[in-house]
Formats: structure tokens, C-alpha cells, sequence
């Protein structure tokens, strides 16, 4: 009895883990699904609902879409149990964007979007490809 709880609770875990496993969308697909793309540094980062985050951004460069006003900051939302994508305050990240009318406005990401830290070899490669490709706002 104890073996089968222990295979059930590592097929659980697994499975968990598993569905946040993503592989790196190349540049034209992640631009081709995403609203917006911004190159950003976090700011303040914090968890404003049991499973949604909340990170301000200074937006350094954008893409495909304007998504600040008058200031450079903008408000991205991440769900915790959905692949989130946190990144820690006065990293630079290359962020795609989905926009959203919910009662939370701004904008949302998750870790299979193609987002990366600025200094990744990833985010160069997307970053090349968006200057080449990408609109610029």
C-alpha cells in the first residue's frame, strides 16, 4: 500500500512540474503570439492575489505595441500556478505580453512565452530578431 501512495504522489508531482515545461518559441512565434514585447528592468515585485504577481517595470524598448502612457512603467501580471515568469527586482528582461481587460489591467506572461533575462543568450537572439523584424514603438 505505501509503494502505490508513493508512485501516485510522484505521478502527481511529475505531472505538475511537466505542465510547465516549455521549450523556447523562437523569436516569430513568441512576437506572432504575444500583444507586445518590452525589454524591461523589475521593480517592485509582489504577490497581490493567492496566486497572481505583480511586477512594475520600467519599459527600456518596446515592441509590436505601446503599452505605457505617459511614464515608462508598466504593470505585468503572472499567475503562480499557471508557469509563471517572476523576475527579481533590478533584472532586465526581455518580456512578451498578452493584454488583458480583467479587473486586473495591464498586461500578463508566463515562462512559455519566451521570456529571459536580458544577459541570457537567448534573449540576445530575440532581441536581434525584433530590431530586424519586430515593430518598434
Amino acid at each position: 500500500m505505501k509503494k502505490i501512495f508513493f508512485l501516485l504522489l510522484s505521478l502527481l508531482v511529475s505531472s505538475q512540474v511537466m505542465a510547465c515545461r516549455c521549450t523556447d518559441p523562437g523569436p516569430r512565434n513568441a512576437y506572432a503570439r504575444a500583444d507586445a514585447v518590452v525589454l524591461a528592468k523589475i521593480g517592485v515585485v509582489a504577490q497581490v492575489q493567492e496566486d497572481v504577481t505583480h511586477m512594475e517595470a520600467e519599459v527600456l524598448q518596446s515592441w509590436k505595441l505601446k503599452t505605457t502612457a505617459d511614464s515608462n512603467i508598466l504593470s505585468v501580471y503572472s499567475m503562480v500556478s499557471v508557469c509563471p515568469y517572476v523576475g527579481q527586482e533590478g533584472e532586465t528582461h526581455l518580456l512578451y505580453l498578452k493584454r488583458s481587460d480583467d479587473p486586473m489591467e495591464g498586461f500578463w506572461t508566463d515562462r512559455c512565452m519566451g521570456n529571459s533575462i536580458e544577459l541570457h543568450a537567448q534573449a540576445a537572439k530575440h532581441v536581434r530578431w525584433l530590431n530586424r523584424h519586430g515593430r518598434k514603438m
